[in-house]
């Protein structure tokens, strides 16, 4: 007879309980006409051309409520970050940090550091505003360290080691038109900014004046050319462009004197050059001397990484407050960040093939064929995922019974408070209570996640639409309406 850990057993009641669906229990009546309602929302003349995916099931029951199409399979948008987050954190633990090492493979003499400075990073994508009070903060710390230890002068280069990572930079099916976005920005084992640079415009004092454009990173690596000008008629309109392999931006357009402000965050072209220049630009501000370059460890022959002395060891702040900013914002560096590490701490190397393994792994865990979905990048930017309601279900179920449940809660965006639904469901029945995962690509929107209805009954969701052409709005009013039906059930 084959035996069984306690863990195995544990995942195996769990997807038998998961693949049971008794019936609805309460007043019959009632909620036949929810349902009803429901299914008269979805059925929206305006959306006829457009294919839904719906799944409805109580938590506490196992019923299914509702479902429509809920076993295809359609592209998810940012629902997939629901499948990259889960999986970081049953694999990687929610206390897990990252690790950036400052070594050389000199000596020191007197203030002399006699050789290089080797950054060697595994993609932690903290060195931001959102973590810290400066993108820089960090290199600041790391300059006052190197001057404790009596290092005033570096007399070899700020070495960026990166291949923790392999080089593929961008997601498998990434469109090219947008490639110069701050939601496209490559991905690398060392990120400064979350590897792209943020540009405040403001009118000029008068009409016919250029406008002022102000990074919040100076630094010469990236070339900002300014083509704005200053009106006192007309609306505000602009564009910006960023040639694939260049770091020169330009910026064209008008700016109204009544507009008070314009922000964009264009992406760079590598991010180890990127983060090593600054890195070398904010030491020379510290008044540190230093003889050599920044350059890429791939411009270089190879280096001996058995014969470096750590000097510093920086840690980021933990998963648990990285994977907060990675679904609340919907933040696709992080997301690509996570399936590369889970590759390079299960396999040795943090390409999107060794982590898309782990991926599958814990896919399997949950009772998920790995032949009916389809997994391309981890953030959902994509056209080439695919996944079902009934698919993302399961992996919302699985972790709301797991030991991470609150923390996977905590993490959702809140309707009506934070997040991507910081906006949506104001003054209805789903306000304060939806916490669910948005998604939206072009002719792509995907609502999933979780309610309460008013008699305190737990509801786990699906919403998937492909193909529409109507606005984002639009969609919203189908999933936000059938949210409130089921928030307000039971009164």
């Amino acid at each position: 007879m084959r035996k069984y850990s306690t863990v195995t057993l544990a995942i195996l009641l769990f997807i038998l309980s998961a693949c049971s669906s008794s019936k609805f229990t309460g007043d019959a009546d009632k909620f036949n006409i929810m349902i009803t309602e429901i299914d008269n929302v979805f059925n929206d003349s305006s959306f006829a051309h457009a294919h839904w995916g719906a799944l409805i099931k109580s938590l506490d029951t196992g019923a299914i409520w509702y479902e429509r199409n809920s076993q295809k399979v359609f592209m998810p948008a940012s629902n997939q970050k629901i499948i990259t987050t889960s999986s970081a954190l049953l694999n990687l633990g929610a206390d897990f940090k990252f690790t950036t090492l400052v070594a050389t493979n000199g000596e020191i003499e007197d203030s002399l550091l006699n050789g290089d400075l080797i950054i060697i990073g595994n993609g932690d994508p903290t060195l931001y505003t959102k973590f810290y009070e400066s993108p820089d903060q960090v290199f600041k710390q790391w300059s006052d360290s190197l001057k404790a230890r009596g290092i005033n002068h570096i007399g070899g280069r700020i070495i960026g080691y990166d291949d923790y990572f392999d080089d593929q930079e961008l997601g498998q099916g990434w469109s090219f038109d947008y490639l110069d976005a701050w939601y496209a920005a490559p991905i690398g084992p060392l990120q400064f900014n979350e590897n792209y640079i943020d540009l405040t415009i403001t009118p000029g004092i008068q009409a016919g004046d250029t406008a002022r454009v102000l990074p919040n990173i100076f630094t010469d690596y990236v070339k900002i050319k300014n083509h704005v000008t200053t009106t006192d008629t007309g609306k505000t309109r602009y564009r910006y462009h960023r040639e694939y392999g260049s770091n020169v931006i330009v910026i064209e357009g008008q700016i109204n004197l009544n507009t008070e402000k314009i922000e964009i965050s264009p992406s760079i072209f590598n991010p180890t050059k990127f983060y090593i220049t600054v890195l070398k630009e904010v030491l020379q501000k510290n008044e540190l001397i230093i003889d050599g370059e920044a350059v890429d460890c791939d411009e270089i022959d190879s280096i001996d990484m058995n014969n470096l002395e750590v000097i510093i060891s920086h840690e980021s702040p933990p998963l648990s407050e990285i994977v907060e900013g990675l679904m609340k914002r919907s933040q696709n560096l992080y997301a690509e960040t996570m399936v590369r590490i889970l590759g390079l701490e299960k396999y040795g190397l943090g390409s999107f093939r060794n982590g898309k393994k782990v991926i599958n792994e814990s896919l399997s865990l949950m009772g998920i064929d790995e032949n009916l979905y389809n997994y391309a990048d981890g953030s959902g930017l994509t056209r080439y995922n695919f996944i079902s309601p009934e698919q993302l279900v399961k992996i919302l179920e699985f972790m709301y019974n797991s030991e991470f449940k609150d923390l996977w809660l905590d993490i959702q965006p809140i309707a009506g408070i934070d997040g991507t639904l910081q906006n949506r469901m104001k003054d209805t029945a789903a306000e304060k209570n939806v916490r669910a995962k948005t998604g939206t690509i072009s002719n792509v929107r995907g609502l999933s996640g979780y309610l309460k209805t008013a008699a305190g009954e737990n509801i786990v969701f699906s919403f998937l639409v492909n193909g529409h052409l109507m606005s984002p709005r639009d969609t919203e009013k189908i999933t936000d309406s059938v949210l409130s039906l089921i928030a307000q059930f039971g009164n």
